[in-house]
């Protein structure tokens, strides 16, 4: 049985895909980067009131954990496993975070929780499809957020292998990671998150009291059951795949839009100036094509941060807007005339990047001349260019500078393990703003 399965490798001492600590500190560092660049906004107090405030048990840590991954999970600055479209870090590290402040545990503990939540994530988000499941209406990390903070905060609680198991199945049972779009604010979106977050680490917390879940129900045909038997890859299950896979985002953008963003700067970069482009031509994966297209509107933030004409004329004329979380009054109308100029083509000869990278192929129609650039790859990606200055970058032009020192500092250790008390300032920094938001 795979629950059972995960459960006696997260119970070891050498739990699989624990990677390296550096790992470890760089996606803790980034997560903290997300979450106070995003804690003052409107939409996040409105989350640490629901979660945090008079009326809730805000001594909870399970509450306090899913407010937090909230959080960090909507700015869409937070680090990303593009093969199984699994956004781990905003659901694992606040969670291994909340559950360490509590249980009082080693360095090496909260690097195996962390380690355990992050290939759980890519395990179901890869077996369910990837990108092939956000078509069809599915969110990957929305589904396996439960069974994520269940092994986090399994691992962190010290729980044994049928405990953990318990935890899983637990967390598992209702899976259904459909969420609809629900628009406004705040938005019902991050909400649904938030709940996810708290079940899973109710759930490892119930399989303490001695609550037993199904080791049986994650499967090949559960996973049928819930998205179909066309794009789910139960092998994937059984993947070696751990957090040294997962990428991080150099600004907020839906990751679909940012091979593309990241061409077209490099394009600009050659001297054109945006005013003399006629017309921009964007191929994408079949896959992605819909959804970049999808309009954007000024009362629907998501929108601007995930539509490609947006994001592409954000780059041309106002290149701060890709650091820009809130999007208010976006797009302004400027935008909106640049972004008539862009062209969205499904291109199926990008597929052969797939699943591993959303590639992005941009032709730029200026002053007679046509300009093209293929971009695979983005720094930030495992493996491609310098992680620091990538999680810097975020960090110098989001992070509010009450909150830099502590960011930067993360940063500065990411050679060594977080220590217990470099851990507990962190989260009671965290804990400090949103009791301020609540």
């Amino acid at each position: 049985m795979i629950i059972q399965a995960w459960a006696e490798e997260f119970s070891g001492a050498d739990a699989i895909g624990a990677g390296t600590r550096e790992d470890i500190n760089r996606h803790v560092a980034d997560t903290a980067v997300a979450f106070f660049a995003g804690c003052a906004s409107p939409e996040a107090r409105a989350l640490a009131r629901f979660y945090c405030g008079e009326a809730s048990a805000a001594s909870s840590c399970a509450n306090l954990a899913a407010a937090a991954a909230a959080m960090v999970r909507r700015t869409e600055c937070d680090d990303i496993h593009v093969a199984s479209c699994i956004t781990p870090g905003s659901i694992v590290v606040p969670v291994a975070l909340a559950m360490a402040a509590r249980a009082g545990i080693s360095t090496e503990r909260f690097n195996r929780a962390v380690a355990a939540g992050y290939v759980v994530g890519l395990r179901l988000g890869s077996a369910l499809g990837g990108a092939s499941a956000l078509g069809s209406g599915i969110w990957p990390t929305y589904f396996a957020a439960p069974v994520m903070a269940a092994a986090t905060a399994s691992v962190c609680l010290g729980h044994d292998a049928n405990r953990i198991a318990s935890a899983l199945g637990i967390a598992a049972a209702g899976a259904g990671g459909r969420v609809g779009r629900p628009s406004g604010h705040p938005s019902g979106r991050w909400l649904a998150i938030g709940e996810a977050v708290g079940k899973g680490c109710r759930a490892a917390l119930a399989a303490a009291d001695g609550f037993r879940g199904d080791p049986g129900l994650i499967s090949a045909d559960w996973l049928a059951a819930i998205a179909g038997s066309k794009h789910i890859r139960p092998e994937a299950l059984k993947s070696r795949e751990g957090i040294e896979a997962v990428g991080f985002k150099p600004f907020v953008a839906a990751r679909q839009t940012a091979n593309a963003i990241v061409a077209f700067q490099t394009i600009l970069q050659r001297g054109i100036a945006p005013q003399t482009i006629q017309h921009i031509e964007i191929g994408v994966p079949p896959i992605n094509a819909a959804m970049v297209a999808r309009a954007a509107s000024a009362h629907d933030r998501l929108s601007t941060i995930a539509n490609m004409h947006m994001q592409i004329a954000a780059a041309a004329l106002h290149p701060d807007l890709l650091y820009d979380l809130e999007r208010v009054g976006q797009p302004a109308a400027d935008l909106s005339a640049f972004g008539n100029r862009i062209t969205i083509i499904p291109d199926a000869t990008l597929e052969v990047y797939l699943p591993h990278a959303w590639a992005a192929r941009v032709r730029v129609f200026a002053e007679g001349q046509q300009f093209e650039e293929t971009c695979a790859t983005i720094a930030g990606d495992p493996g491609c260019g310098d992680v620091e200055i990538v999680i810097r970058g975020k960090l110098v032009r989001m992070v509010p500078s009450a909150y830099q020192d502590l960011c930067a500092q993360l940063l500065s250790d990411v050679d060594d393990n977080l220590r217990q008390s470099q851990r507990a300032v962190l989260w009671q920094g965290m804990l400090e703003a949103m009791r301020e938001c609540a």
